[in-house]
């Protein structure tokens, strides 16, 4: 069956980005009559989200301190391309970077950057963390010792094309493990974890909610759904949104920002219950700051009334330029007019997030799921798809060859025995290729053992 695209829905989200350059380029009148100061913030975060904190906390700055501040936004890319340019900003210059704050990127990051001793303790207004409860579902919501402060909270889930579910018959999806259901055979989209730190999150999470193995099985066959991946988190909503695929994994606010421009209920986003995390976006001083009290005011401003209101004002009230649809870490705003219909803060965990485990491996997981997915990703889906047309008629075969095909490449413990010389070029690539002549070797041979009628396994 072809698949569906509505021609009004496609028109909108693909027009998104060309709506937000035209109708968010709009500069805030400045007061030349005032010396302009500068602050060098490196983020990942989208323009949008850019364009909000900039003119909000110029306006703040011009209100209560009387003095004229420009944000300059350093793009390195996703996560990983962040820390890898700060890691040669401080090796090339150690008291300079070059870079006042970092802001965004979740909490892992952050949790580096303490270990190599990028950050400063920050002393704010003791007021403002009043509102702001030191966790969510026992994930921390800011550091004890003051190194990094939530900003915004994330929730990691599904979204579906409701519509297109149920003109394919599709189960509709409401846990991760339905996503490997084989019902979902090219059905799904997905972006690419080395890329995206909110994909990234979204696998990570399913090894943490089901254990190692068990979560290795989810996503490969989660992987093997797949129809193509790409290299961003903000493709995979698109792509739902204009019915080239029925599902896939998202964070909240790209979720929200494609359902928002769709309008009505065909785009759905759901939190598997008691298999997520509502994770912190946080904010953090690096040492060597050139500029160490516009940058300290910039994290109040953050955590203020004024800015945590930015994260989920809809644009054209209260000045606000973009909606953000993201949820904020002041736990006295939910009860606001436009605040996010889910409290955070209510949400029953049902696993207990690593946070530190989840960092330390951040780049080995990446790499086992790029050798293993996505790079030999045409293997992997001709596999499944074979494993998929025997599972009526040869079921004990299917089901052999689906353990053949999600078998661990490593268990959990040597694979965190490699971490220490992750960073050591030659190991590392030596291993990532092993994994990919590995990878094309395993799938090749499943295919071959479907087509020759080989039951003996």
């Amino acid at each position: 069956m072809t698949r569906f695209i509505s021609g009004l829905l496609f028109l909108t989200i693909a027009a998104l980005p060309y709506i937000t350059m035209f109708t968010s380029e709009e500069r805030v009148q400045e007061d030349t009559s005032l010396p302009e100061e500068k602050i060098f913030i490196m983020s990942p975060h989208r323009r949008e989200v850019r364009l909000e904190y900039s003119r909000g906390f110029s306006e703040w700055m011009k209100k209560n301190y009387k003095r004229r501040v420009k944000i300059e936004w350093l793009d390195a890319g996703g996560t990983s391309k962040m820390l890898k340019d700060l890691e040669s900003r401080y090796t090339n210059s150690p008291e300079k970077p070059g870079v006042d704050l970092l802001f965004g990127g979740g909490i892992t990051p952050y949790l580096t950057a303490i270990e190599k001793n990028w950050l400063l303790p920050v002393e704010i207004n003791p007021e403002l963390l009043k509102y702001i409860p030191p966790d969510v579902a026992g994930v921390p919501v800011y550091d004890a010792k003051k190194r990094w402060f939530g900003v915004a909270l994330s929730g990691f889930g599904i979204l579906y094309n409701r519509i297109l579910i149920e003109r394919m018959g599709l189960p509709v999806p409401q846990t991760w493990e339905d996503l490997g259901k084989p019902e979902f055979f090219t059905w799904l989209a997905s972006g690419d974890p080395r890329s995206s730190g909110s994909v990234h999150m979204c696998y990570e999470i399913i090894l943490q909610a089901y254990g190692f193995e068990k979560g290795w099985d989810l996503i490969t066959r989660i992987s093997g759904n797949v129809r193509v991946f790409s290299e961003s988190g903000s493709s995979t909503p698109r792509e739902v949104a204009i019915g080239e695929v029925a599902a896939g994994m998202a964070i909240d606010q790209y979720a929200q920002t494609v359902i928002d421009a769709a309008g009505g209920d065909a785009l759905i986003f759901v939190l598997p219950q008691k298999a997520t995390v509502i994770g912190a976006d946080a904010i953090a001083l690096l040492r060597g700051s050139a500029n160490q009290e516009i940058s300290s005011l910039f994290i109040e401003y953050c955590l203020s009334k004024e800015g945590q209101k930015l994260l989920f004002l809809p644009a054209g009230v209260e000045g606000q330029k973009n909606s953000l649809f993201r949820m904020p870490v002041r736990s006295d705003l939910y009860s606001e007019r436009y605040a996010p219909p889910v409290n955070p803060y209510k949400i029953e965990a049902g696993f207990i997030y690593d946070d530190i485990k989840g960092g330390k491996r951040w780049n080995i997981i990446n790499d086992m799921i790029g050798a293993w997915l996505i790079d030999a990703h045409s293997e992997l889906s001709a596999a499944w798809g074979k494993i998929i047309s025997i599972m009526d008629k040869y079921p004990d075969l299917a089901k052999k060859l689906k353990s053949e095909l999600s078998y661990l490449p490593i268990s959990e413990s040597d694979m965190e025995a490699l971490i220490p010389q992750w960073n050591e070029p030659r190991i590392r690539l030596n291993k990532i290729n092993e994994w990919a002549r590995e990878a094309r070797n395993r799938y090749k041979r499943i295919i071959s053992k479907i087509q020759t009628g080989d039951n003996h396994i």
